[in-house]
């Protein structure tokens, strides 16, 4: 059974983080990535990031594990946009929508170089290796390449896109998938 949830994965510096916030303006629904998982993980155990770190280090906990089990709850409660690297974690999982986003490399470096304040040097250096560590996570977990069209239900070039008009693309999409189901 699919549950009202959308996974929106795609190549650091496509704007998954940025589309996914504008999505949830559009539908209310709530958006759920690693970096609020790890602040709600930190903030239930009591412990700083630095410590979880050490304790993911250790053996003690397994982080990845223990991220994926909270977007699990997340996706069953349903209404949820879970983005980046998160949603990649769950793309076996039976969901309204699963939309890949992409954008030309330079695009990409420069909106990581912008963003995040860094040179343009720096910036190429993460993306490259954002793209082989998402790489090596769907290559892991499902054998696939995480550019594979085949484990998306649509993929969606960014690069001359703005974030809302993303946004409303999927809204359009998820509205039609929302149709279709109800009418099955």
């Amino acid at each position: 059974m699919q549950t009202k949830a959308v996974l929106l994965p795609g190549m650091l510096g496509a704007g998954c983080t940025s589309v996914a916030f504008e999505l949830a303006k559009l539908t209310g629904m709530k958006v759920v990535n690693s970096e609020l998982i790890i602040r709600e993980i930190v903030s239930e155990k009591r412990v700083t990031f630095i410590e979880l770190t050490q304790m993911a280090r250790d053996g003690e906990i397994d982080l990845e594990d223990l991220v994926r089990n909270v977007a699990l709850d997340y996706i069953n409660e349903g209404d949820v946009i879970v983005e980046g690297r998160t949603a990649l974690m769950l793309l076996d999982r039976p969901v309204l929508l699963k939309v890949f986003l992409y954008a030309d490399k330079k695009v990409r470096v420069e909106r990581v170089a912008k963003r995040r304040g860094i040179s343009i040097e720096e910036a190429a250096r993460e993306v490259e290796r954002s793209d082989e560590d998402r790489h090596r996570l769907t290559e892991r977990l499902f054998k696939k390449n995480f550019i594979d069209p085949s484990l998306y239900d649509m993929m969606l070039d960014t690069t001359y896109l703005s974030y809302s008009e993303a946004a409303a693309l999927l809204e359009k999409m998820i509205k039609w998938r929302l149709e279709t189901f109800s009418s099955r």
